[in-house]
């Protein structure tokens, strides 16, 4: 069982006036629709919109100003974590989740530095990543304690 740092269980304390309003940026169709699915059972979470890269994010952004990017790290028109800074010049408030199937301490340090809220890994449960979104929403910073040595210096 995968364990992760400080993840709420329980009901989320996302913002107070209504649901967590959550971007998707995943390039990979099936991936996209399976979570896009599995949102919608998600009653404090609402999927606001889609992109399939760094182009449509910043779009989005700008467009839905969600509370939550959950972003992939490797989108066909660039890289996922340089793109964190220019989604938050898009909408401040948004936080952004990057979520990877694979990252090492660098990986994690390249997210902290550009003022990603967390880093989460693919293989995980549903479970963990809305337990994540949930954190990330409520302000915290959340990053896969699997990866080595995950205490980070901001």
């Amino acid at each position: 069982m995968r364990e992760m740092m400080h993840v709420p269980t329980s009901s989320p304390s996302g913002p107070e006036t209504g649901p967590i309003r959550l971007l998707l940026v995943e390039d990979h169709s099936q991936v996209a629709l399976a979570l896009g699915s599995a949102f919608e059972t998600v009653p404090d979470i609402e999927l606001v919109g889609q992109a399939r890269g760094v182009a449509e994010a910043l779009a989005a952004t700008g467009k839905h100003r969600p509370d939550v990017v959950l972003l992939d790290r490797r989108l066909p028109d660039g890289d996922g974590i340089e793109a964190i800074g220019r989604l938050r010049e898009q909408s401040p408030d948004s936080r952004v989740l990057v979520f990877t199937g694979g990252a090492d301490r660098s990986v994690i340090e390249r997210v902290a530095a550009a003022g990603g809220a967390g880093l989460l890994l693919k293989a995980g449960l549903l479970e963990d990543l809305v337990a994540t979104i949930r954190k990330v929403a409520a302000g915290e910073d959340a990053f896969d304690v699997d990866l080595p040595d995950h205490r980070l210096r901001r």
